[in-house]
């Protein structure tokens, strides 16, 4: 053979090399994102899709020193809050559900990328098999569960989608990292991780980890030096800011508003996953059976497959319970595939059997979120975007023709017909049973936050007056972000006047009281914006109520306007 032969031979088997490594394909994706986050990208907007909103309020109150938990309440951990703040900073162009969905990758992506390292010098395509299900879901920005027929990607249940993400990850290190301090590390990071996003994930995933302990997967050495990292900087952040007892103090408050319904969350968690919780369930019991029998003698008692599929199906289930069906029990997936390579020894009928009961509980997650994510990217170009630059980037939405225009024509109809609407509030009801799934509505509200944003600049114009700090009467409140105000203190994001809003405190009602600008919201009258109002009612009084706007009403702290 020629010395050219043998040099192309080299150069291809190089390249081939290259591409069979998983973290060459982590490191592309991740590079793609980074540019996707540099571009003004539009996207199809989505049901529900304001609570990303939620995420531009807590960036601008983290931006005027605000603590979460602290100095106001957040539905969740702060980690995601402070992660979409800076990447906020590094593209201030990103469109912001897509900076949203993929700032947690800051995290995941390195925790993910030691266990891919260390199972591919083992086995490259196990390696592949834990790499792609993980791709698939960080950076798809959509739900297994539909709540419109036409395309869009979903802009809430952000923040569950993380939980279950970082669960993957910590699911995937505790079955495959060698164990030794490299797992305790790994498993500090991914816990911290987990508490500072989301606690019932953090709880899931501690339910996990009791099973590696009992499996013998971490030795108590390693469990000591895993909680030591765990701590130490909790007590860090504690000592110098308070903030771990404000959000554990937080989390119980939020529970006591919500604890009516927990019975009914684990019913609805269970039936609305029974497409697979039903598979799991019969891999489960066949596994019971075969643990019964005295099978896998060769594998510690606690570390056989039952244990490890009983205690995913029970942590997603409890999960779920506080969870809006985003992308459910997909830390299943390396459980399964222990399952799997424990099975290469089996009848072909067991292992057939596994393979499609398996499939029916993981591939319709997988289909469903990549489906949802490529339809909405294919139809974007027929659809229509919004021209509201005075937003920022929260016009960088887009929905089909029809739709916007209904939600133009809803402005003018809100305006015209407001009674029918009152009526409704008045009697608890919205103007339809989905109104906020209904993607008219969030194109709508979008664009009454245009005309709100710019009828406060009008106001301060006309009054030569400057408002520094602003609230709003609503669920989320993205104007301090959009006119670069302070947010006011003590209050929370997500405004949910039945599950997020606690009673009004007296260092609430302060800050309220000092506040220069409320906006309460009139298009139209619903139920939520009455009881915010409501509840706020008694830090409200003596101000100066103008109406800037046929949809907003601006309620001006007293001493702002000349006498």
């Amino acid at each position: 053979m020629s010395s050219i032969d043998m040099g192309q031979r080299a150069r291809t088997g190089g390249l081939i090399g290259i591409v069979r490594q998983p973290l060459v394909w982590l490191g592309l994706a991740l590079i793609i994102l980074v540019v996707l986050l540099s571009l003004p990208l539009t996207i199809a907007i989505g049901p529900m899709y304001w609570d990303t909103y939620l995420y531009i309020d807590a960036a601008q109150r983290i931006a005027n020193g605000q603590i979460p938990s602290v100095d106001f309440i957040a539905p969740v951990g702060p980690l995601a809050y402070y992660l979409f703040k800076w990447g906020l900073s590094l593209f201030p162009n990103a469109q912001l559900l897509l900076l949203a969905q993929w700032c947690l990758l800051a995290v995941t992506a390195p925790l993910m990328a030691l266990v891919v390292a260390d199972v591919a010098k083992r086995n490259v395509s196990l390696a592949f098999a834990l790499l792609i299900p993980f791709l698939i879901f960080t950076i798809c920005p959509a739900n297994v569960k539909f709540y419109h027929a036409f395309p869009g990607l979903d802009g809430f249940g952000i923040y569950n989608r993380h939980g279950i993400e970082l669960l993957y990850v910590l699911t995937s290190g505790l079955l495959f990292l060698k164990q030794g301090r490299k797992l305790a590390w790994f498993c500090a990071l991914a816990m911290l991780a987990l508490f500072l996003v989301k606690i019932t994930a953090f709880i899931a995933g501690g339910m996990i980890g009791l099973v590696a302990i009992l499996a013998g997967r971490l030795k108590w050495t390693d469990v000591l030096l895993a909680a030591v990292i765990f701590a130490v900087p909790l007590i860090a952040i504690e000592i110098t800011t308070g903030f771990v007892s404000a959000y554990l103090g937080s989390i119980a408050e939020l529970i006591g508003i919500n604890e009516g319904g927990i019975l009914g969350r684990f019913l609805g968690a269970g039936s609305s996953k029974l497409d697979v919780v039903l598979p799991l369930g019969i891999i489960a019991v066949t596994l019971g059976w075969s643990l019964l029998s005295g099978s896998e003698q060769h594998v510690k008692f606690f570390d056989r497959s039952f244990w490890w599929l009983a205690v995913a199906i029970v942590a997603g289930t409890f999960y779920e319970t506080q969870n809006t069906g985003s992308q459910e029990y997909i830390f299943v997936w390396p459980v399964l595939l222990v399952i799997w390579g424990r099975l290469m020894g089996a009848p072909q009928r067991s292992r057939q059997l596994f393979l499609a009961l398996a499939a029916f509980a993981c591939v319709p997650s997988v289909s469903v979120v990549l489906y949802k994510t490529i339809r909405s990217v294919v139809v974007m170009p027929t659809y229509e975007s919004l021209d509201l630059p005075i937003v920022r980037n929260m016009e960088r939405v887009a929905s089909r023709p029809e739709i916007v225009d209904m939600a133009k024509l809803l402005v003018d109809h809100y305006i015209e017909y407001p009674e029918p609407y009152a009526a409704l509030a008045a009697k608890g009801h919205l103007p339809s049973w989905q109104y906020f799934s209904e993607l008219d509505f969030q194109l709508f509200w979008v664009l009454t936050v245009a005309r709100g944003a710019e009828a406060v600049l009008a106001f301060e114009k006309e009054n030569n007056v400057h408002l520094d700090s602003l609230m709003a009467l609503d669920f989320t409140s993205p104007m301090p972000w959009i006119l670069n105000r302070v947010p006011t203190k003590h209050i929370q994001i997500g405004a949910d006047p039945m599950r997020t809003i606690p009673e009004m405190s007296e260092e609430t009602k302060a800050a309220i009281e000092a506040t220069d600008g409320v906006l309460r919201a009139k298009c139209p009258s619903m139920p939520a914006r009455t009881d915010i109002e409501t509840i706020y009612k008694a830090a409200l009084t003596d101000r100066v109520v103008v109406p800037i706007d046929a949809c907003w009403d601006l309620l001006v702290r007293p001493g702002i306007l000349p006498s």
